[in-house]
């Protein structure tokens, strides 16, 4: 049986991460909040900005685990509100993190971490989020193929 990684986020990432990981020739299904993943078995788990936790028993059904991809540099912003704690901390650092998910919120080994300076502090979570999400994405695609390698 070919590997298979299942990823759980959002619609908006939908298009993208199977553009990707099909020109990678990677075996993968991609859900949102609102699909049924049923009990297929899976080799890694991948949340994406996923909006829901990931809890047991889904947590452990992957043989490789779960990452998470999180829009924020770990562990200093852990949680959902990482953008608002960096507007109100007034950051001109930033990164995104991917780790290994337990069963605390983004508390799992941190696998990397992407840091960049931003010009200025970010005045608005949709401007914070859209820069986030660009370098999201391309620690998706520097580390997605080695997590699923080891």
């Amino acid at each position: 049986m070919e590997k298979l990684i299942r990823i759980y986020t959002k619609k908006r990432h939908v298009v993208k991460i199977n553009k990707y990981l099909n020109s990678k020739g990677i075996q993968h299904e991609i859900l949102t909040e609102e699909d049924n993943p049923g009990d297929k078995e899976f080799d890694l788990g991948v949340s994406y900005c996923y909006p829901k936790k990931i809890t047991k028993p889904l947590l452990s059904m992957p043989k490789k685990g779960f990452v998470n991809y999180h829009p924020g540099p770990l562990p200093k912003y852990k949680g959902p509100n990482e953008y608002e704690d960096a507007i109100k901390n007034r950051e001109t650092k930033w990164g995104v993190s991917v780790h290994f998910m337990n069963e605390e919120f983004d508390s799992g080994e941190i696998i990397q971490t992407k840091n960049f300076d931003l010009h200025e502090a970010p005045n608005s979570i949709e401007e914070l989020g859209a820069i986030s999400h660009y370098y999201l994405f391309n620690l998706f695609k520097e580390t997605i193929q080695k997590i699923y390698a080891d």
